[in-house]
């Protein structure tokens, strides 16, 4: 890399989330967004390669999202070379050729789709929760959050849910396992290709005897008039893989950890349930998870930044989600905000397939623990972690409740 110019010098240094500090800034990341985009609308970090800029306000955000000619996904990290960007379907591609495969996967995730299957997500939810309400406590994490929507997923991908406990292994070995842990990658490698190796084995079985299910609809599906190849169906449910088995988890040990704090809120959800999408909202923007990142392809000069072609742009949804500019009293949760956007979902073409099911399994969720798990707290003197890097999440959350013995 040469030598950084003046106008690069004019945009400030990005000075947290490096590998080193980004445990022990976690927990008070939201503070840091704040503080950063107060003071500067972005951000660069000079990093052996290629540059990377933060864009912290929605506006740049929306904008970046919007712009694919410009912030390409044929790289989503900021830190990996495109050569080892692995081909995920349609995330890694770009208009027009995302499209084709986005079509192919819409009828899916409606929101039709998803009010269809709410009956099934209702039923999962309460037998989860049922498992463990007697008890009168659990690991928020390990016994609802990663078991509720992975189940739920699961069965759309027709991947058999008694072997839930693998597919978890793996997802947080491939997600979240540190460089520290993993400084050569080769777990996270050998990872991949156990999933891989799964799914193409899958995938044959459902070539030969096709079910009801999401990867059977795929080994038929066509594009540009031709069935699509073995490369393209491991992609495609690679992807889907990593994103049903993840994202919802992670949002809702954000959501139970508020409401086991918060007593009013959870009583008024508990009292109005037609109140909880709207309260979902709130949580998606407040607790935004997701940081996503984008492949400049080009010069250009972009929210203060001279960008070169090969850069890297992130985009901190838990950034945009709380600028002022975009929405009043942003640094506040309001449960009943009356207007609410956010980008927690994305923006643009690659605007999040599977939204309308996670609102759905997330509204469920509210309401089905509260009509049988109405008062809570979390265990005394835990300590509360969290992991935030592509994928926010708490590592563990013990709750404790009452319960009627009789």
């Amino acid at each position: 890399m040469g030598k950084t110019s003046e106008g690069e010098r004019a945009v400030p240094l990005f000075p947290y989330f490096n590998r080193e500090n980004e445990p022990t800034l976690a927990l008070e990341y939201p503070a840091i967004w704040d503080a950063l985009r107060h003071d500067s609308r972005a951000y660069r970090s000079d990093t052996p390669g290629w540059k990377i800029w933060y864009l912290l306000g929605f506006e740049d955000q929306r904008e970046a999202f919007q712009k694919s000619d410009i912030f390409s996904s044929r790289v989503v990290s900021p830190i990996i070379d495109q050569k080892d960007q692995p081909p995920w379907i349609p995330l890694t591609l770009d208009p027009p050729e995302h499209q084709k495969y986005r079509r192919l996967l819409n009828p899916w995730f409606t929101e039709t789709t998803a009010k269809e299957i709410t009956p099934r997500v209702r039923e999962r939810c309460i037998e989860l929760i049922e498992s463990f309400r007697s008890s009168g406590r659990c690991d928020l994490v390990t016994d609802f959050a990663r078991l509720y929507p992975t189940h739920i997923f699961m069965k759309i991908m027709g991947l058999p849910v008694e072997e839930s406990g693998k597919f978890l292994r793996w997802i947080d070995e491939l997600m979240h396992t540190s460089d520290a842990a993993d400084p050569d990658r080769s777990l996270r490698l050998r990872t991949q290709q156990e999933i891989s190796q799964y799914l193409g084995e899958l995938i044959n079985a459902r070539r030969t005897e096709p079910r009801d299910d999401l990867v059977s609809y795929l080994t038929r599906a066509t594009i540009d008039d031709r069935q699509l190849t073995d490369m393209e169906l491991l992609a495609i449910s690679f992807l889907l893989y990593m994103a049903g088995l993840d994202t919802v988890a992670g949002m809702l040990t954000y959501i139970f950890r508020h409401l086991a704090e918060h007593p009013d809120h959870r009583n008024r959800l508990r009292e109005h349930p037609e109140t909880i999408p709207d309260a979902v909202e709130e949580f998606l923007r407040y607790y935004a998870i997701v940081t996503t990142a984008r492949f400049v392809t080009r010069d250009v000069e972009f929210a203060g930044c001279p960008m070169h072609a090969g850069d890297r742009v992130v985009l901190p949804t838990a950034a945009s989600g709380r600028d002022p500019k975009q929405l009043a009293d942003a640094d506040k949760f309001i449960i009943d905000r009356p207007e609410n956007r956010h980008l927690s979902f994305g923006a643009g073409p690659h605007r999040c397939l599977g939204s309308h099911l996670a609102r759905v399994e997330l509204a469920v969720a509210i309401e089905e623990w509260h009509q049988r798990i109405p008062d809570y707290h979390i265990e005394p003197r835990s300590k509360i972690t969290q992991h935030v890097e592509g994928v926010a999440g708490l590592d563990s959350l013990p709750l404790m409740w009452e319960t009627n013995r009789g």
